[in-house]
């Protein structure tokens, strides 16, 4: 199926969650609005104390698909989400990161097409080949990926009840997947990374922050999973994945 074919059948969004990032936002941005397949663009701003929101603007003089959302204070990354998700009208979205180097579209078509076709529910996307670093976090930690592309209102669904979580929001969508019993495909990036929270923070701030992060990465783990019976839908309204066989896929 060409990407033409795939424009005509559906709409795809993508959500960019950011805070302070007026640095690395345009480098995302120049990709992200290269991809003319896309509907919308949506940058949440999260109360950033920089000019994140001005870089966001000047790409919406330029572009009318990219819309700027604004967030009076910093509420966290699923907030930022699910603020976006909201005002986004497609059937599907791409959660993307705000600090990402070397984006191209073509990752962009690697993400969506596995879920736009049916295959999987949920796909998320794996550095390989970019910085060795990032390239290491995403072998020992692939949950924690933000770079994510599934139905709008199964995003809507699973955000809903996280929004007041700052940090482990991809521990959430896993979990949710989970539940759900979701097909899920990791899509690998060649030559993509992101800038390292050390990097932003300059050192031991950088470390300390990391450090933070990944506390309350695992105590939303731990929260989640005491209380998922309860936490998610047990159900969402969602297009079922379709089972092919290998004859099926001329393979």
């Amino acid at each position: 199926m060409s990407e033409t074919t795939t424009k005509a059948q559906s709409t795809v969004g993508v959500i960019i969650p950011a805070f302070n990032e007026e640095e690395n936002l345009s480098k995302v941005l120049q990709s992200v609005t290269q991809t003319r397949w896309l509907t919308q663009i949506i940058v949440v701003d999260d109360g950033s104390s920089d000019n994140t929101l001005a870089v966001a603007e000047r790409y919406a003089l330029r572009d009318p698909r990219v819309l700027p959302l604004r967030s009076p204070e910093n509420q966290g990354k699923a907030a930022a989400m699910y603020f976006g998700v909201r005002a986004l009208t497609t059937d599907y979205v791409i959660f993307l990161d705000a600090d990402l180097i070397d984006l191209q579209p073509n990752h962009l078509w690697l993400l969506y097409h596995p879920v736009e076709m049916g295959f999987y529910d949920m796909t998320l996307a794996l550095f390989r080949h970019g910085r060795l670093l990032t390239d290491a976090s995403h072998k020992l930690t692939p949950n924690l990926s933000g770079q994510r592309c599934l139905r709008r209102s199964a995003a809507e669904a699973m955000l809903m009840p996280l929004t007041e979580r700052r940090f482990g929001v991809e521990v959430g969508l896993t979990v949710f997947a989970k539940i759900q019993k979701w097909k899920i495909k990791k899509v690998y990036w060649t030559g993509v990374s992101h800038v390292m929270k050390e990097q932003k923070r300059h050192g031991l701030a950088g470390i300390n922050y990391r450090r933070a992060m990944y506390g309350q990465i695992l105590s939303t783990w731990m929260f989640i999973w005491k209380k998922r019976a309860t936490f998610f839908p047990s159900s969402i309204e969602h297009q079922p994945v379709l089972t092919f066989s290998r004859r099926m896929l001329g393979q």
